[in-house]
């Protein structure tokens, strides 16, 4: 299938509800109250007399004396963040499954580079992304004026036209807007399919308006396109040369109640967003009607006309609560009878206790929904320490949906991985990379605290149940079998412990005594 034919509508009518519910998702990712507050007033502009029970806060009509008590929570935003630092607290370690000899040290340095600290950083952000709007692409790329070598990009998934077979990526198209002058909007389209096993990439530039694609122009009518028309071929493509499609999706959570019936929508993820629309809502008008109330209980005096000073003409009268000495001014007695000026003081009760437990509550059933622990942000019962142990038991929401998440983007970025070391050995055949498959490790994500550990080896060692390299193993469990026979000899050494013995040297008992030979068969 080549790129979309001139005129087409644009964006396309099966992403039209998807990309509306994306709009949405975004506008809670990016704390945008003007554009949160635009679409939840055309819902409740569109919905029935029945769906008008319950309006949006964000939505409703300001009122004429402003809305200078509204404040947003950016707890969406945290949702999101606190979702990729789950995810990549420790970083994901890639590595070439092979035997451990020269040739596969060589493709894991080149794999090494290619999953660098760029890599890392690049993930995080489609972490969050993904957390928010249910899923994210990552692709083969690679420009020879950028990096000597492939590396892996994202593209957020309302900028994305996937095409699924039974739950597959089979091929996707990616678009952007490179440039607009009054009505006309250029777009740079990208799409990724396997023509005879290979993936292609395939590039378009189209001129059109806000919902029309337009016509299809040369990649040289735009700067942000024209260094593509150098690399292309006459059909406007450009191979991985590699087997496979040069992009992947990775799903946040599946399935998503939301899209379960939708044609497309099926195959997407699940937003950690979907379903806690209003509750973050019912959440901003707490906190607005908490500020409202600490407004409203500032201090007030009550003055008796009298005591205003005239301001001049046409300017009225006031009353200055700053000023330190008052300029004499006429008033009448007050109802009391004696000589005091009448002066009243008003002061609102601010119920400060009841809207932090209410806030408590929304936010604890928010977290809850989204699939959070509520001591993942910090909402804990008291202030006491804990260990690692107490720790995940506090947090076993969040783990497991952790979990999910990584069952999702642990196959996508394998995938991604391996393309792109295949496209860098064809590519860069310099830089020593081969078509080998790579396997991506995501740590459980639960630093163990180091005192529980050393309480633990000291038991251990106490009544004899663990070996010194078992101790060692679990104090450093990202160490491999050389750092780990290397420091189990040290510690052998520094406690003038003999050195092991090799096996067979053992007797059939075990005891270390070589059996000797029966001297009435020997001859």
């Amino acid at each position: 299938m080549a790129l979309p034919a001139n005129g087409t509508a644009w964006p396309p009518a099966e992403l039209a509800p998807i990309l509306d519910k994306y709009r949405e998702y975004d506008a809670w990712m990016s704390n945008n109250t003007a554009a949160l507050s635009s679409i939840y007033a055309k819902g409740a502009a569109r919905a029935g007399v029945l769906q008008r029970v319950r309006t949006w806060f964000l939505g409703a009509k300001t009122s004429d004396q402003g809305d200078n008590n509204t404040i947003h929570v950016s707890l969406a935003q945290e949702i999101t963040r606190t979702s990729a630092n789950l995810l990549y607290s420790e970083p994901a370690t890639a590595i070439i499954d092979g035997d451990d000899t020269e040739a596969i040290k060589t493709v894991q340095e080149r794999l090494d580079t290619i999953a660098g600290p760029d890599f890392e950083q690049m993930m995080i952000g489609a972490a969050e992304v993904s957390s928010g709007l249910g899923g994210v692409f990552l692709r083969v790329s690679w420009d020879q004026a950028v990096r000597e070598h492939v590396f892996v990009s994202k593209v957020d998934p309302d900028m994305a036209w996937p095409e699924f077979k039974w739950g597959m990526l089979t091929a996707v198209t990616f678009w952007r807007t490179v440039g607009t002058e009054n009505t006309r909007i250029w777009r740079h389209l990208e799409r990724h399919e396997v023509q005879d096993g290979i993936g292609v990439i395939l590039h378009g530039l189209y001129e059109g308006t806000a919902n029309d694609l337009g016509q299809l122009v040369p990649l040289a009518d735009r700067p942000e396109t024209e260094p593509l028309a150098a690399i292309v071929d006459s059909d406007a493509k450009v191979s991985t040369l590699t087997e496979g499609l040069g992009a992947v999706y990775a799903p946040n959570i599946l399935p998503s109640s939301l899209w379960r019936r939708h044609q497309l929508g099926a195959n997407l993820g699940r937003s950690d967003l979907e379903g806690i629309e209003q509750k973050l809502d019912a959440l901003d008008e707490l906190y607005s009607s908490w500020l409202r109330d600490i407004r409203l209980g500032k201090g007030r005096l009550i003055v008796g006309e009298s005591m205003l000073q005239d301001l001049g003409a046409g300017k009225g009268t006031g009353f200055d609560l700053d000023q330190s000495i008052f300029t004499p001014v006429k008033a009448s007695p007050s109802s009391m009878g004696d000589a005091k000026m009448a002066l009243e003081k008003v002061q609102f009760e601010i119920r400060t206790d009841d809207f932090l437990k209410a806030i408590d509550h929304f936010r604890r059933i928010i977290l809850a929904a989204a699939g959070y622990s509520p001591s993942t942000f910090g909402l804990t019962e008291d202030g006491s320490a804990m260990t690692a142990t107490e720790v995940a038991a506090r947090q076993q929401l969040s783990f497991t949906t952790r979990k999910r998440k990584v069952l999702g983007l642990k196959p996508a970025a394998e995938r991604i991985l391996s393309k792109a070391l295949a496209t860098d050995a064809a590519i860069f055949p310099q830089g020593g990379a081969q078509a080998l498959p790579v396997s991506v490790e995501f740590p459980d994500g639960v630093q163990d605290d180091p005192q529980a550990i050393a309480n633990q080896n000291q038991l251990d060692y106490a009544s004899q149940s663990a070996s010194i390299e078992e101790r060692v193993r679990k104090r450093n469990p990202d160490w491999d079998d050389i750092k780990v026979g290397e420091e189990v000899d040290r510690i052998r050494l520094e406690n003038n412990l003999p050195p092991l013995q090799d096996p067979g040297e053992f007797g059939n008992d075990g005891a270390g005594i070589k059996p000797q030979p029966d001297p009435t068969l020997t001859g």
